[in-house]
């Protein structure tokens, strides 16, 4: 059975990457790969990660067919986008930083910004029932698609279909089926969504008054808003390429985000939260978070699904840093934090983050996954408004691996008695 320890000894690290140890201090020195220091441990030690990502990357550069595979895998970039940059552990909206942005944008001026618009316009969708009757309880994955790709009409307007979909994962009727006393898109005036998602799930009153709880809503929502060429935003733009519309690309974002290694993840996470936080502080963790955190030593995923580690950010996701700074102080949750890193090197990621504000802001279950998918439906449309403006469709090509055909010899067996010329 593999070591569970994360850490790589110099010695370990240049075995890994069949090279001298000489050659491993060049890759430090040239930013490709980061020595750390731990305390109780003589030397520098390496995060396993980073040298099994740096080797996949050498391989890559020797075999074009390797590089090819790879673009599916963390890989090289697959295609151009202007939208979002990760670099240095950062993220970039167009050029500005998101964690700056969510200190005081709002999801819709992040939305101008993504998508190159200078103004919001009319969206022609009524906030007022947002504020009325009891708490809505956010509708599952599968019931927002059913209600997404179900509606008779769908919007125009970019800002209009974002708010829709607000709606959708609220469980408020869309627009198409709401009743005709609701005002008319030339009298409302909309809410931001970050406030549409308080009054609909009454935080005002149910939240620590020490934290801002609305304030919270806007950061999360503004720092999902996009994260590169992910799943879903992939799934996004190949639809988007074959000139389907923008309420079809959108729905097919939001089916991919539906899966477990995806925003879906933040069910899983959600649902073993009390089973993870629960346990005394000097205990080992629980049975069920130890063995998705080991599963990442043989390659795989469901590490992920803990809610820590993220390819891109090594040294911790930004976007989970500055949220969980806004909630109020938890034992529980920082005991558990700091213990999943002595252990493996990991750190939360946006999925754990927003379970935690979930939790903390007492939301009703499934908010994490609406905060996710509202604000990363500002992202689906950019790349879907994006790759429409290409005109190029999105088409790779499968190295098949099945059987091979027969040929015609082995097609054609020979007849009896007849004479064969080669």
């Amino acid at each position: 059975m593999p070591s569970s320890s994360p850490w790589l000894q110099a010695a370990e690290a240049a075995a890994m990457l069949g090279v001298q140890r000489a050659s491993l201090y060049s890759y430090v020195s040239r930013g490709l790969l980061k020595a750390q220091r731990l305390v109780g441990r003589r030397g520098n030690v390496y995060l396993l990660s980073d040298v099994q990502r740096l080797v996949r990357q050498r391989q890559a550069v020797r075999n074009p067919a390797q590089l090819a595979q790879s673009t599916l895998d963390w890989g090289q970039a697959v295609l151009d986008s202007a939208i979002t940059l990760v670099r240095d552990g950062q993220l970039y909206y167009r050029g500005h930083s998101a964690v700056q942005l969510a200190q005081s944008a709002t999801l819709e001026e992040t939305a101008m910004l993504l998508w190159q618009q200078s103004s919001a316009g009319p969206t022609g969708v009524d906030e007022a029932p947002a504020r009325q009757g009891a708490r809505h309880m956010p509708r599952s994955a599968a019931q927002a698609l059913a209600t997404w790709f179900g509606m008779a009409t769908v919007p125009r307007n970019h800002l209009a279909l974002l708010h829709c979909m607000g709606d959708v994962l609220l469980g408020l009727p869309p627009p198409a089926s709401a009743s005709s006393s609701r005002p008319s898109a030339q009298t409302v005036t909309l809410a931001p969504l970050h406030q549409r998602l308080a009054a609909s799930w009454q935080i005002a009153a149910d939240s620590d008054a020490k934290v801002d709880a609305t304030n919270v809503l806007r950061s999360a929502l503004v720092l999902c808003a996009d994260h590169e060429l992910n799943a879903s935003s992939f799934a996004t733009r190949v639809v988007a390429s074959t000139g389907a519309s923008l309420h079809a690309s959108v729905g097919a974002g939001l089916a991919a985000l539906s899966g477990p290694l995806h925003g879906g993840m933040t069910r899983h996470i959600s649902a073993h939260w009390d089973e993870w936080h629960g346990r005394p502080p000097k205990a080992a963790l629980a049975a069920s978070l130890q063995a998705l955190l080991e599963a990442r030593q043989t390659g795989q995923t469901p590490h992920y699904m803990a809610g820590f580690g993220h390819p891109l950010y090594p040294s911790g996701d930004p976007r989970s840093a500055y949220l969980l700074a806004l909630l109020p102080f938890d034992s529980r949750r920082e005991n558990l934090i700091d213990q999943v890193h002595a252990t493996t090197g990991l750190h939360p990621s946006l999925d754990y983050s927003l379970v935690a504000i979930e939790r903390a802001l007492h939301l009703p279950p499934g908010a994490a996954f609406v905060l996710f998918a509202l604000g990363r439906t500002v992202g689906w449309i950019a790349h879907a408004l994006e790759q429409q403006a290409t005109g190029q469709l999105i088409r790779p090509r499968a190295q098949y691996t099945g059987a091979q055909p027969a040929t015609d010899m082995e097609a054609a067996p020979t007849q009896l008695g007849r004479i064969i010329r080669f």
